[in-house]
């Protein structure tokens, strides 16, 4: 029978020796005890009541008796209400919510029932008055109490977020993990109902295993990239080689469809060393060029290497036109900021003088399709060349024109490029095929046969300007000539290919260095074949001018390059390395590309532009790439094939001196190279290896937001070191091993905080405090700003809690909050993943249109959260955020042309949009999968918006039909009349089902409509059970502007449950109502914030050893959502 694998291997790692499991669960209990103390809220004894005034049972009980236990007591207690036995068990501390409910009905007179025995007005307000009384008198003995709070666990999106904040990658585990439990005030943070299992541990392990997956182990510190494995540690080599390219270098070209970048360094570099040259007349100081080419964000190293270079006494041809260019550079008189424009401006021009020698000389490549680019090393020049340029032309088009240039790349001309007699250039056969729309190409046709008449006499066929003798079929073109030809295009023709074969005229013209161009820049009056640039330098290698010519080309290209490296990955464009074929699409060349892949070439970039801690960090990433594959045995192997050895035997590891020395020259200089490279590399990783341990502890410092002692951490050496020796795994699966380990310890799982062993409420330490704010705000772990004000010892302080909460609710991590606060309240918590719509019957709601509605509620919210606007915005904004196809979807026509990404589009109220009960999300949340359910949105109202709680369905509630046209013809309203006569329904039903009938115009998807879908107009009128009537949204709107102080109260109750992780308790009202204040003239959402964290509640905990006396029972009795989904 084959084995399974247990949950601690992973593909390709084997089995962890059980020393990994016994320590790795085993963490779970040594670290739930750390230094002996308890855990906060770590209490499961069941704790006593507080005692209550003797003289309440005397008054109350008779009372209650005789009006309410016939419906509330012993016998029958409907609605979850026994008042017989909370009549004998008051226990008002923990059951303080069910008193208030009593209040409530009793003021407003909706208990007892009509046709019951009522008590009269001062029976009410004696009852009334009495149970104030006890909840005013806890109130004062108790406030600010912080609660018994059950250590809490990382919520799904908790773990994930922190995940992501620690390694940068979104990794979504949260949707490997089991669903979160609710509680408290209906969120998923409340350590009460967070219970772990086998399979809970289980799936953390394999998420700390995936995690660590992820991790870089190369030549360089411990990181982490979204690739995993060896894949992971290639990609990311690449990607921090880029980036250090990017941020540093300069490209003209880097192969086909690549943008240029850095082209703005030559520049400024010019104007800092000018700077620092007049640096006393512009009155810099002791300026150093360090400081200057950092005002031009230049590398320093780059700038004084310029410097160098500029103020060579003998520079040799063309370094010595642009130092000449520099000298001419004007002497400042002083500060003056127009003149230092002025010089600016001509620092640009000297770059494009450079830029045009560079141009000039890189027209040097043997291969029409390699990038020309001016390389050291890359010179080709041959006294002639051949031609082939592809050509394309605008539709209809009947002619196409060509430019050819002749431009001089010698001392001699540098600065006149007007005509002169000596260098001359011969065109020989140019002949031009066309390919036909059918893609065909026809047979080649002689240019001139195809020329029109004025380029033709242009040209000037068959005639040599000194009188010397030429084929008819040829013409000649003297240095600085541009000379633009045209042609005839056939028809049903779209492209055509131009051939021309060109020589340099050594009989009769002088010898030199010439350039010769085909290309489609500006043509007046003509219309240009599309060609792009194809070049070439045209000279006599016999010259006795050459060797000097080439040598400072060389020193020009080694000096002044056009680029400051190649791509690590070369594109088809860029060159492969000698002696290898690079001639474009041959076998050898695309072999290097597919077996070898990399080849390094940043000599000028390391060398004159890189600090030494930047080239450490690029030479490891070249490390770490070379080593993430078997590139040395590949290259040895390649070169083995190219000079006919065989080394596949040996491999480079197996590669000895002596097998070396024996090797041929050009085989034994790679051989040697790669042998060395790869022998390096090895001792770079090896030497990388304590720094990773000691990286996987730094990572467990900010995994468990806390400094680690030292046992601590001399324990997760131990467990490393122990991994290697006992169970033989190699570094790399040893390190794995050790971030997973730290990744399912209590420590990171759990916000733990260390309740003191005293009585009484006592502060929480600063770090305490630091996690509980970025998890309130950002469900996830403090950042380094946060940490550090934590490490000071100054996050105590009301005034920094207060900044710190203003930056983070400013942060784009404050997403997470609209996310996961005002989600989970409202009820569009992953609306992304919704399943209760009939996509028969709404093709329309595709998953790219419910992720608009679930971004526009996120959006929404993040907008109130990070723009502190104020709280009624949340019922009543004007404005939604939109993209293309959810606009479309709503009708909502806007001024600009909405994308894919969501926009903000302000006065959308015309439309029927704007605020929270008009969000697609919402509406769609609260219908039936076939119809809409006034039942449902208005019960969501009255619960969720206004905290007014309904009682559960009865048993035999029943339901209404699925769909909303049947047969009976019968409409939505007169069938919850029909359901609704029971009398156990209807007191409930007058309260809710008005205000949902108020939305009834958005239909299932939140659409708006004025008739359902067999025709009949839509009612969406109603009275409440207090003769209130609400007229549609416009209505609804209204009666929630009445009801708003009850909104208000949600929002508070709400959001200080949140923050703490608990349900409301009796002892938070005086915070609750300093909130309430503070909303009667447009309170923001951050004062709410503010008063929490800087609340007793949030920054105090309950001692450890706190009598039994002041701790009761605080059970979250009521706070079960009603689930009205089937009426």
């Amino acid at each position: 029978m084959k084995r399974q694998p247990s949950i601690l291997e992973s593909p390709g790692n084997g089995v962890l020796p059980i020393l990994l499991v016994a320590v790795t669960l085993g963490v779970w209990f040594s670290s739930l005890a750390i230094e002996n103390q308890p855990i906060q809220g770590s209490q499961a004894e069941v704790e006593q009541p507080l005692p209550h005034e003797p003289q309440f049972d005397t008054k109350f009980e008779p009372l209650v008796q005789k009006y309410c236990v016939d419906c509330h007591g012993n016998l029958t207690a409907e609605a979850g209400v026994n008042l017989q036995r909370l009549t004998a068990e008051p226990d008002f501390l923990a059951r303080f919510k069910t008193w208030d409910k009593v209040t409530a009905v009793l003021r407003q007179r909706h208990m007892p029932p009509e046709d019951s025995a009522q008590p009269s007005g001062s029976e009410r307000q004696h009852l009334v008055k009495h149970i104030r009384h006890e909840l005013d008198t806890l109130i004062q003995k108790r406030t600010g109490d912080p609660g018994r709070i059950v250590m809490r666990r990382l919520t799904s999106a908790e773990y994930d977020y922190t995940i992501q904040d620690l390694t940068g990658l979104d990794l979504d585990l949260e949707r490997t993990f089991v669903s979160d439990a609710v509680g408290g005030e209906g969120f998923t943070n409340v350590g009460d109902v967070q219970f772990i299992q086998d399979s809970s541990l289980e799936r953390y392990l394999e998420a700390g295993k995936t995690v660590a997956a992820h991790a870089v182990i190369g030549s360089g510190p411990l990181q982490f990239f979204p690739d995993p494995g060896k894949t992971g540690r290639e990609l990311s080599a690449i990607h921090r080689i880029q980036q250090i390219y990017r941020r540093h270098g300069f490209r003209t070209g880097a192969g086909e469809g690549a943008e240029p970048f850095g082209l703005d360094r030559y520049p400024k570099a010019f104007f800092a060393a000018w700077r620092y040259r007049h640096r006393d007349k512009l009155n810099l100081g002791n300026a150093t060029l360090v400081k200057l080419a950092a005002s031009e964000r230049l590398d320093a190293r780059f700038v004084e290497h310029l410097w160098t270079v500029l103020n060579e006494p003998s520079s040799s041809f063309p370094t010595s036109a642009i130092v000449e260019a520099w000298e001419a550079l004007p002497e400042p008189s002083g500060p003056d900021a127009a003149f230092t424009k002025s010089v600016r401006s001509q620092c640009d021009r000297m770059y494009s003088l450079l830029r045009n020698w560079q141009r000039t000389l890189a027209a040097t490549s043997v291969d029409e399709e390699e990038a020309s680019v001016l390389t050291e090393g890359e010179i080709h020049v041959s006294p002639k060349h051949s031609f082939t340029a592809d050509l394309r032309w605008p539709e209809e088009s009947s002619k196409a024109a060509v430019r050819l240039s002749i431009n001089s790349a010698s001392k001699r001309t540098a600065s006149n490029q007007q005509k002169t007699s000596g260098l001359l250039v011969i065109w020989s056969k140019p002949y031009v095929r066309f390919r036909t729309d059918d893609q065909r190409w026809t047979r080649k046709q002689p240019l001139k046969e195809l020329l029109t008449e004025n380029s033709l006499r242009r040209l000037a066929f068959g005639r040599h300007p000194l009188g010397a003798k030429i084929d008819s079929n040829e013409f000649v073109l003297t240095a600085g000539d541009t000379v633009v030809f045209e042609f005839r295009v056939p028809q049903q023709t779209v492209a055509a290919q131009f051939f021309v074969d060109v020589r340099l005229d050594l009989e009769q013209g002088q010898p030199g260095f010439v350039r010769c161009s085909i290309d489609d820049g500006e043509v007046e009056g003509e219309t240009a074949a599309e060609t792009g640039t194809t070049a070439a330098l045209l000279t006599d290698p016999n010259a006795k001018a050459f060797a000097s010519w080439k040598a400072g080309v060389m020193e020009f290209a080694r000096n002044l390059p056009e680029v400051s490296h190649r791509e690590p990955a070369p594109s088809d464009r860029d060159p492969i390395p000698a002696p290898f074929d690079n001639t474009y699409n041959t076998a050898e060349r695309n072999m290097f590309h597919y077996v070898i892949k990399y080849h390094r070439d940043d000599r000028f970039l390391v060398t004159h532009i890189l600090d030494d801690p930047t080239r450490q960090r690029l030479d490891q990433a070249w490390t770490d790439l070379l080593t993430s594959f078997e590139y040395h045995d590949a290259y040895l192997q390649f070169v083995g094939k190219k000079f006919k050895l065989d080394l596949r035997a040996q491999g480079v590891a197996g590669l000895d001196q002596d097998r070396i020395d024996r090797l041929p020259t050009a085989p034994r200089e790679f051989a040697q190279r790669l042998r060395d490279d790869w022998i390096k590399a090895q001792r770079d990783l090896k030497a990388a290896g304590p720094a990773h341990v000691e990286d996987a502890i730094r990572f467990a410092r900010l995994a468990w937001r806390r400094p680690l002692s030292d046992q601590e951490q001399n324990q997760l050496r131990s467990f490393y070191a122990s991994l290697r020796k006992e169970a033989g795994l190699d570094h790399t699966k040893a390190v794995r091993a050790l971030l997973t380990r730290i990744m399912v310890a209590p420590a990171f799982l759990y916000k733990v905080e260390i309740s003191p062993n005293q009585p009484g409420v006592v502060p929480l330490s600063d770090l305490e405090l630091a996690g509980r704010l970025s998890y309130f705000l950002w469900a996830s772990a403090p950042d380094a700003e946060l940490r550090r004000v934590a490490a000071a010892g100054r996050l105590n302080d009301p005034k920094q809690l207060a900044a710190q909460t203003r930056r983070m609710l400013r942060d784009p991590k404050a997403r997470r909050f609209a996310t996961e606060f005002f989600g989970q309240w409202f009820g569009f918590y992953r609306f992304d993943g919704h399943r209760g719509v009939d996509v028969e019957r709404f093709p329309e709601f595709t998953d790219s249109l419910k992720t608009a509605m679930y971004d526009e509620a996120v959006s929404f919210f993040e907008h109130i959260v990070r723009q502190d606007r104020p709280v009624e915005e949340i019922l009543f904004a004007d404005y939604s955020f939109l993209n293309g196809e959810l606009a479309q979807h709503y009708g909502v026509e806007t001024q600009v042309e909405l994308s894919d990404a969501a926009m903000r589009v302000a006065d959308v109220k015309t439309f029927h949009r704007g605020g929270l009960l008009r969000l697609g999300a919402v509406l769609t949340a609260t219908s039936a999968p076939l119809r809409t359910s006034p039942v449902k949105r208005g019960d969501w109202i009255l619960r969720r918006v206004l905290g007014t709680p309904v009682p559960p369905p009865p048993p035999d509630a029943g339901s209404i039909p699925a769909d909303d046209v049947l047969a009976d013809g019968l409409t939505l309203r007169q069938r919850l009349v029909a359901h609704r006569s029971d009398a156990s329904c209807v007191n409930c039903h007058a309260r809710f089902d008005p205000l949902g009938f108020a939305l009834e115009h958005f239909d299932s998807v939140g659409r708006w409509r004025d008739k359902y879908r067999d025709g009949q107009v839509i009612d969406a009128t109603g009275t409440l059970d207090d003769g209130t009537k609400i007229s549609g949204p416009d209505g609804l709107r209204t009666y929630l502007t009445i009801r708003q102080e009850d909104f208000h109260r949600t929002l508070c109750t709400k959001l200080l449950g949140y923050a703490l992780g608990r349900s409301e308790l009796l002892t938070d009202r005086p915070l609750i109502e300093q909130m309430l204040a503070g909303l009667e003239t447009e309170g923001r959402l951050s004062d709410l914030i503010i008063k929490i964290v800087t609340g007793k509640q949030f920054r105090h905990q309950r001692g450890g050893a706190a009598s039994r006396s002041e701790e009761t029972q605080e059970a979250s009795a009521d706070k079960k959502d009603t689930n009205n989904d089937d009426r």
